[in-house]
């Protein structure tokens, strides 16, 4: 019988592995927790912040060991040192000793801070006049959550853009939008959720 393949759970990792196959440099992951704060991305564990949700999935991971198919909560609890280790205890205590906890746990959170960004949105535009980020390719960037494609302004309908209308929502280990409500648990499932919006591209500033 052909031995079946266990899904890796480690915060970064998500691959398929046999545990026959399991050593102790199989897996890179990171042993911290997501951070989302403002349009800010990175992990506990790590010293980089990026903005877009692709930039924050390609992090490096900065760890290895043995994959675990148990819930990062469950592994904290068990025999991984590493989730107990106080490099990690350490970087969270710092984080949440800080004015602003950058782990969002709420839904009002997130509108209380999309309130924030409109305004620091406006008065940008009353001051400084920022420009469109054109890529290397000669696209448009849209920054609509759960898009984040690249398109060209001239192809830009009212239909172009399917996105997310919410806010992406942390709370222990479920994840799910805000306007959607559809709870997943892996960090796969929760990229791959179903959009719920239709509308125009929106594009980058810099």
């Amino acid at each position: 019988m052909a031995e079946q393949l266990k899904k890796c759970k480690r915060g970064g990792c998500n691959k398929q592995f046999k545990e026959s196959e399991n050593t102790g440099n199989s897996c890179k992951f990171h042993p911290g927790k997501p951070i989302f704060h403002d349009t800010k991305k990175g992990w506990t564990c790590c010293n980089k912040i990026v903005y877009d949700w692709d930039e924050f999935s390609k992090i490096e991971p900065c760890a290895e060991g043995m994959h675990s198919d148990l819930d990062p909560m469950q592994a904290a609890q068990g025999q991984d040192g590493f989730f107990k280790s106080e490099t990690v205890n350490n970087a969270q205590k710092a984080i949440d000793k800080s004015e602003n906890k950058p782990v969002i746990k709420k839904i009002s959170d997130y509108n209380q801070q999309d309130d924030k960004k409109e305004a620091q949105q406006q008065q940008v535009q009353n001051g400084t006049e920022k420009k469109v980020f054109v890529t290397p390719s000669g696209n448009l960037k849209c920054t609509n959550k759960g898009c984040q494609k690249e398109y060209k302004e001239e192809d830009n309908k009212d239909d172009s853009c399917k996105y997310h209308a919410g806010a992406p929502v942390f709370h222990d280990l479920k994840k799910f939008w805000s306007c959607c409500h559809t709870v997943t648990y892996d960090w796969d499932d929760f990229m791959k959720l179903p959009t719920c919006t239709v509308g125009r591209h929106q594009p980058k500033f810099v």
